[in-house]
């Protein structure tokens, strides 16, 4: 039970990838806060939690993250039921479907993305992980310890035509999560990028074919690990989840499966800094 006793908050953890995450960590043990917009998958998520975990370390809450205070509120209710958050996986996410549903066939150009749209997707995908993020910081900087896991995507999809807004506002994640790792560190918290390795079956694909697409239990065994005691030297790392053997040791898969997060080497190697170092 690597994760025994432990709270997490997951969002997005009504479908897909938060779902098999949220339910991956009660396997093990885990308390979880389940966040997700809408309620009928929460309740769904709810029935399927009886049957995982006996003892019901469960508890949903469906809220807007966009919303003013979406986030205190998400801690708030952490703190209530469970006294505290040791992990946070910011897995939420709204991409290319809300534009039109046959982007992947019809790639949407970056001009015809109206600006609430745009502003709608980085309230989701960034401005929300931002958010919660630093609500959560203060318990864990008081306890010494806590596990951060962002979600983002591949480096193709954010640069790829037909991706903006959904591409931009996963790589700003990608590299709000590197800063984050570098200005916790010596603080015992951690921050890591968990990727599929490619298009996952959710809802963000409408009519791909399910087959070929990564399914989203590939993220349990990463994301575990990322939450756990184990991992706590691991910080500001990416790590591709369809690429991760978990019949190998964690140490082992991660070698496999992981490299630094927000493409440090590209153009070259690393710019010189104008500023003294700290």
């Amino acid at each position: 039970m690597r994760l025994q006793d432990r709270s997490i908050i997951v969002t997005g953890a009504g479908r897909g990838l938060g779902q098999a995450m949220a339910l991956g960590a009660l396997r093990e043990g885990a308390r979880v806060v389940a966040v997700d917009r809408d309620q009928q998958p929460l309740d769904a998520l709810m029935e399927t939690a009886r049957d995982v975990d006996s003892a019901y370390r469960i508890s949903a809450l469906a809220i807007d993250l966009t919303q003013d205070g979406a986030a205190d509120t998400i801690v708030a209710q952490a703190l209530h039921r469970f006294g505290g958050v040791d992990g946070l996986v910011n897995c939420a996410g709204i991409g290319q479907e809300t534009i039109r549903e046959d982007f992947a066939t019809h790639p949407v150009k970056f001009w015809e993305v109206g600006f609430d749209r745009w502003r709608t997707i980085f309230a989701v995908n960034a401005d929300a992980v931002f958010r919660l993020c630093c609500a959560v910081l203060p318990g864990m900087m008081t306890r010494g310890t806590g596990r951060i896991v962002n979600v983002t995507t591949s480096l193709e999809t954010m640069i790829r035509p037909g991706m903006s807004p959904y591409g931009p506002s996963k790589a700003a994640i990608e590299a709000l999560s590197s800063i984050m790792a570098k200005d916790l560190a010596g603080t015992g918290i951690t921050v890591n990028v968990l990727v599929p390795g490619g298009p996952a079956r959710t809802r963000m694909m409408p009519g791909v074919p399910p087959e070929r697409l990564i399914a989203p239990d590939v993220m349990v065994a990463p994301a575990t690990y990322l939450l756990s005691d184990e991992a706590g030297g691991v910080t500001g790392m990416r790590i591709r989840a369809d690429a991760w053997q978990s019949d190998l040791a964690p140490t082992l898969a991660l070698a496999q499966a992981g490299a630094p997060a927000a493409w440090p080497g590209l153009s070259g190697g690393a710019a010189r800094s104008p500023l003294p170092s700290v």
